[in-house]
């Protein structure tokens, strides 16, 4: 015990000694003298609570370390980014039209084809037989509708024969038109300029009517499909530029267009499909920088912009339910600073800043990091990105290690 305290406490059971007599004189001397020891303890007890009571004080009243900046003016742009899937409009899958097994199959996957190019045969010897059979047969029938006509016009046949006559030859003829159709897509032809991307049959396979082939896809037909809010549908207009950046593949940029804005709102997401249109340059003959199809990418839509307006870092700013709010600073360097809580109104926003309408300033303080739980009116003092004070300590925390070594 510090050789104060005992000072303390000795004299006061001496007075508490003194007193004891004064008031009942016949006490003996023992008990008056636990008494004064007791009330001594009591004392001394209600001095360290005391003390710690203050001590308690003074640690909360240690200033919050906070990094301080200010309110800046500057030019922001406001965007919406969204993840998509690129993918192609233009893509089919080849089928066969016709049954045999396929011959002359020319191309292979990755290789470049027009439109009308032929890509595959199916071996048409059924198919060619037939036609010589329908071409026959159309000609006994047109020769056959002759003789009738000729009698019908003499009167030699009624018209029911007449008639009978002229029907086997439409349906010859009829018959002819299918068996060349049939040798027709013997042959398997490209529908449009494009990409082969998948190969599904080898050449020298019995295909059957309607089996898939191959796959084709027009590179310049890229697309990425994204579902915006809402509530940014006036601001997005067709043709305005989209950034689109892959995110899995590296060294996929490039600026595409807003193609076309779906003319119906999602009712369970709120949101509106937006098709965008990839760069010209994406295709695979771009090489190793294209977009290609089922490429993951992120669209970035410009929806506002604005000039010359007062920017905070949006870590700064805190919320409490409805509104927005930011600390600032109150005081100077020599007596200490306080924070104060304002009340703010935001405008545009972009990844790291956001627009101050209204509640403060170019140049002002406001804190940047630090204000989590802090209060209005709390005691702050300013210190760098490392923790390291700026301003000397006020002096009512400096006296706090002071008396803690008493």
């Amino acid at each position: 015990m510090p050789v104060l305290l005992v000072i303390v406490v000795v004299c006061a059971a001496l007075l508490c000694v003194r007193v004891v007599r004064c008031v009942r004189p016949g006490l003996p001397r023992a008990g008056a003298l636990l008494l004064a020891l007791a009330g001594a303890g009591c004392d001394a007890r209600a001095a360290r609570d005391g003390k710690a009571d203050k001590d308690g004080e003074a640690a909360k009243e240690q200033p919050t370390p906070v990094v301080v900046g200010v309110v800046e003016r500057g030019s922001i742009v406001s965007t919406i980014s969204t993840a998509s899937t690129i993918e192609a409009e233009r893509q089919v899958t080849v089928h066969a039209e016709s049954t045999g097994r396929l011959v002359d199959l020319t191309v292979e996957e990755g290789d470049q084809v027009k439109k009308g190019q032929l890509l595959a045969r199916i071996r048409y010897d059924a198919q060619a037989n037939s036609l010589v059979r329908a071409n026959t047969s159309l000609e006994k029938a047109r020769v056959d509708f002759d003789r009738a006509e000729r009698l019908y016009n003499e009167k030699v046949i009624g018209q029911e024969e007449y008639l009978k006559a002229r029907n086997a030859l439409e349906v010859a003829q009829l018959d002819l038109s299918d068996r060349s159709r049939e040798m027709r897509n013997t042959k398997v032809t490209a529908p449009f300029d494009g990409t082969i991307t998948q190969r599904k049959v080898t050449e020298g396979a019995f295909v059957n009517n309607g089996a898939e082939l191959l796959t084709i896809v027009d590179f310049d037909t890229l697309v990425a499909r994204v579902f915006v809010p809402e509530k940014q549908l006036d601001r997005i207009q067709v043709g305005q530029a989209a950034e689109v950046v892959g995110k899995a593949a590296r060294g996929r940029r490039g600026e595409g267009k807003v193609l076309r804005i779906a003319p119906t709102i999602d009712a369970s997401t709120g949101t509106v499909k937006v098709t965008v249109s990839m760069p010209a340059s994406a295709g695979a003959a771009a090489g190793a920088s294209a977009f290609l199809p089922g490429m993951y990418a992120e669209v970035t839509l410009t929806t506002d912009s604005r000039s010359d307006v007062l920017l905070v870092p949006k870590a700064a700013v805190v919320r409490d339910e409805e509104q927005t709010y930011l600390f600032t600073l109150v005081g100077d360097a020599s007596a200490g600073f306080t924070a104060k809580r304002v009340r703010v109104e935001t405008g545009l926003n972009d990844p790291e800043r956001i627009e101050i309408v209204k509640g403060l300033g170019a140049g002002e303080p406001v804190i940047l990091a630090g204000q989590t739980g802090l209060k209005d009116g709390a005691k702050v003092v300013r210190v760098d990105a490392q923790g390291k004070p700026i301003d000397a300590v006020p002096a009512i925390a400096a006296d706090v290690p002071a008396k803690k070594a008493e």
